[in-house]
């Protein structure tokens, strides 16, 4: 069966190619926000033709010579999906992709490592992710994959090693079936049974004993019908009569007239609505308490410069959050309750020491606050500006100490600390 008849975004998967620009961007934000809900959901396949779909829409209207940042992030999150789908080659292939549409997209290079580890190519692998790495060398989930992979390489050559000896000198491996003769022995044979002859002779008396009784009820092919006498009486084969115990063990079963209705209601499972008892799909919009907490969680962030850096003691923090656009919602699918949520954000910072009087402000945004993100793996962030400083002698403390480390990181732990709320609360 064609998957595409099956999906729920028939609509946009069918939809033909739109001849403007603002309806192209359209479209690809539609299946953006679908492919996101869909990894949310862990529904592959629906996230898979949603990604291929907003690949064909950029490449139709895109020069493939040219850098295109959104052709490359889709590529990375159509690779994320095919390596959750168990298909590493393709995998790699999408990766590949993103790489070339963008090769400064650090996500490009960390899923063409994770299909390359799929493929058991650890040396490519661990390649593509020291790549990603000097793209973003303060990410700390990238050094774990990076040491885990220098592990792996050491052991693949270890194996390769001990595979060679083995080829070039048969003699020094022992062959373990010649030194261990199995004597395969006959089981002993099973003892008969005895047969009991008191058993069948009984069975046989009743047997004739009821024919002589009944022989004058039933007629030639009520035996084969299936009929017996109970009580005197022609009844079916499966008719079962109770005893006076078993009718005092049972009690009186008849059909009795309910009196308290709220007592019988169904119960149903805890998050899910009356109408929806086999909690296969019911979704719930949060997104007015989301808005709310993830803008206060973020105007939370602060870093101090340690007592190492040139300026120990400054204090960087959020003056305030210019723009937070998303949605959030608490789906129930069969039992398991999926978080979704999608939000980008424009963020003011300042860097303040009152020591030297030395002060800057910028901007700075983050896109993919979304499920496709981690715990730990970090968000993406771009458009980091510094709009007011008060000696431009501070720029290279505020390239290494708020873009690319210190305040960076603790940006993406408010966020992920905000990402545990939301679970702990709904």
């Amino acid at each position: 069966m064609n998957p595409l008849l099956a999906s729920a975004h028939r609509d946009v998967l069918s939809a033909p190619t739109p001849d403007n620009a603002a309806s192209r961007d359209g479209l690809i934000n539609e299946l953006q926000s679908r492919g996101r809900a869909a990894v949310g959901a862990k529904s592959w396949m629906d996230a898979k033709m949603l990604y291929e779909k907003a690949i064909e829409v950029i490449e139709s209207n895109s020069a493939t010579d040219t850098p295109n940042e959104k052709l490359a992030m889709f590529s990375g999150n159509l690779s994320l999906v095919l390596r959750n789908m168990g298909e590493f080659e393709d995998a790699r292939k999408a990766a590949t992709k993103s790489t070339k549409a963008d090769a400064n997209y650090v996500k490009g290079w960390w899923r063409l490592g994770q299909a390359l580890s799929g493929l058991k190519r650890s040396e490519d692998a661990l390649e593509a992710m020291q790549q990603a790495k000097s793209l973003d060398p303060t990410n700390k989930a990238l050094m774990k994959e990076c040491d885990k992979l220098v592990k792996q390489v050491e052991e693949d050559k270890r194996l390769m090693e001990a595979m060679e000896v083995e080829e070039t000198d048969p003699a020094a491996v022992v062959d373990e079936k010649k030194k261990t003769v199995t004597k395969t022995e006959a089981p002993p044979p099973k003892k008969a049974k005895p047969v009991t002859t008191a058993a069948k002779t009984t069975t046989a008396t009743k047997t004739t004993t009821t024919t002589k009784d009944s022989e004058n009820i039933f007629t030639k092919s009520d035996a084969v019908r299936g009929y017996k006498i109970v009580n005197g009486k022609k009844t079916s084969y499966f008719h079962n009569e109770l005893s006076e115990e078993a009718k005092t063990l049972i009690g009186d079963i008849a059909p009795k007239k309910l009196e308290n209705v709220e007592a019988v209601k169904t119960k149903t499972t805890e998050g899910t609505s009356a109408w929806n008892q086999a909690g296969t799909w019911e979704e719930k919009n949060v997104t007015s308490w989301a808005d709310e907490s993830l803008r206060k969680q973020i105007e939370m962030t602060t870093f101090v410069f340690p007592d190492s850096s040139p300026a120990p003691g400054a204090l960087v923090t959020i003056q305030k959050v210019i723009k937070l656009n998303g949605h959030a919602s608490v789906a129930q699918v069969r039992g398991k309750k999926r978080y979704i949520y999608e939000y980008s954000a424009e963020l003011e910072w300042q860097l303040e020491d009152a020591t030297n009087g030395m002060k800057c402000v910028g901007k700075v945004k983050i896109h993919d606050i979304d499920g496709t993100v981690e715990l730990g793996e970090g968000y993406e962030q771009d458009g980091f500006t510094i709009d007011e400083t008060s000696d431009n002698s501070v720029r290279p403390l505020v390239d290494r100490f708020v873009q690319r480390g210190g305040f960076k990181d603790s940006l993406n732990n408010s966020i992920d600390d905000w990402v545990r709320l939301f679970k702990e609360t709904y």
